[in-house]
């Protein structure tokens, strides 16, 4: 019996937004906006639960107290890449046609009582693994939000912002070497005024790596650490509803490790802005520390169309072992809207959202999306004292082209040097990667 309810409300489900009843579809709109609007107007189930779809499966009780939306994102990326004869020595299967999912994940996200929000990731193309698990509750007088589980740490522009907002395909080679990544913990943050002014502060236990975004694998469970982090983000300048503005933020981040524990120990290391290999070009390898200190400082002016943006790290090590080593990087990039568009911005948390086209792409109507063109400058420098992990400059060159707000199409060409890294020992390498991804989102 229990098997044929659950036919009979499946059905109903997928049968309701064509059974619902619903004013009649203006005459002039196309058979594609009577379908969609269908879909949006939705229907109510037995127990009056109101289902829609509008970016992505939504239900909504009668009253609006709980809110629950099905979404997610895919990345495909395809790509060929091209070394020389150096780094051909120390990564004998870098060459080549390759491709693979970036990204396939499912997302389940909701609101109850409006204040309590919640949210749970799951990536399938990195073996099932959890991103995001939290549960926050919002309007606390001075703190803002607050938010608890398994999440991003509140540290750098680029870092922080979601993968599916950058306007490259991999985030620049310091990023990715030193952003903290996700961990579970406690933070609370807010807007001052009137969302000139943003605070993010939290406290996290360390279960994975330091920058665990580079092997892309979040441990939930045998801390070895913890860490305390702050970031906070100004609007010198917003007109315009966010054409014209002046972003400028700064992060910190400062470890307390176990340096007892083997699996404590520190690495740092970047991929050459390309996940279309798992070799790591920069690699300190692992060191022991007893403590770590990262800062961060973030800039980004946006003109109309024209964006420039730049982050700057260094961080310091307590790892009296290897000298006390000290590294640091950087990039600068600027993307320009073809089409007119410009990044839009999220005054509430202080980063980007990405590009909205003006006109959706549509093979019989008058629309191709937006086109934005962008150039990147990277630099990471993994040497200091006696850890020689190898340098880095790389050149991105990028072209990115949004069919509509949920889907895009993008184009990357790489050029990355590697010099004066001692294992595997490279100096003077120079590889060539031609990728394209595309993307969409929910």
């Amino acid at each position: 019996m229990g098997i044929i309810l659950t036919f009979l409300y499946v059905l109903l489900f997928f049968a309701g937004p064509l059974l619902a009843e619903t004013p009649a579809p203006d005459s002039e709109l196309s058979f594609d906006e009577r379908i969609q609007r269908s879909l949006e107007t939705g229907f109510r189930d037995p127990i009056g639960l109101h289902h829609y779809i509008k970016d992505g499966f939504r239900t909504e009780s009668p009253e609006g107290r709980l809110k629950i939306k099905i979404g997610g994102e895919a990345r495909l990326d395809g790509g060929y890449l091209g070394a020389n004869d150096t780094l051909k020595q120390s990564f004998t299967d870098l060459p080549g046609w390759k491709g693979n999912f970036r990204e396939l994940k499912v997302r389940l996200s909701g609101s109850l009582y409006e204040n309590w929000k919640f949210q749970f990731d799951m990536d399938f193309a990195n073996v099932r693994q959890i991103d995001d698990i939290w549960i926050s509750y919002g309007k606390i007088p001075f703190i803002g939000e607050a938010k608890a589980g398994h999440t991003k740490v509140p540290f750098s522009l680029e870092g922080f912002m979601r993968n599916a907002d950058r306007t490259f395909m991999e985030v620049a080679l310091p990023v990715e070497a030193f952003f903290p990544g996700r961990n579970i913990g406690i933070m609370c943050w807010n807007t001052a005024l009137e969302e000139r002014l943003t605070w993010a502060a939290g406290y996290f236990l360390l279960t994975g790596s330091f920058s665990d975004v580079a092997n892309a694998t979040d441990y939930l469970s045998n801390a070895f650490g913890s860490s305390v982090n702050f970031r906070m983000t100004g609007l010198p300048r917003y007109e315009d509803d966010g054409k014209n503005l002046l972003h400028l933020g700064f992060s910190y981040s400062h470890q307390f490790r176990d340096e007892t524990r083997e699996d404590s120990q520190l690495k740092l290391r970047a991929h050459p802005e390309s996940r279309l290999t798992d070799d790591t070009f920069v690699n300190t390898g692992q060191f022991y520390t007893e403590a770590a200190d990262l800062f961060g400082y973030e800039a980004t002016m946006v003109q109309g169309p024209l964006s420039v943006q730049g982050e700057l790290f260094h961080m310091f090590t307590n790892a009296e072992s290897v000298g006390d080593p000290r590294f640091w990087g950087g990039y600068v990039y600027g993307s320009y809207c073809l089409t007119g568009e410009h990044r839009s911005y999220d005054r509430s948390k202080g980063i980007f959202k990405g590009v909205l086209p003006t006109k959706d792409f549509h093979l019989t109507q008058d629309g191709w999306g937006a086109l934005e063109a962008a150039l990147r400058l990277s630099y990471v420098d993994l040497n200091s004292r006696e850890i020689r992990g190898g340098t880095e400059i790389d050149f991105t060159a990028g072209l990115n082209w949004y069919l509509n707000g949920n889907t895009r199409v993008m184009f990357n060409y790489v050029h990355a040097r590697v010099m004066d890294r001692d294992e595997p020992p490279i100096d003077g390498g120079n590889a060539h990667i031609f990728q394209v991804r595309f993307q969409y989102k929910l």
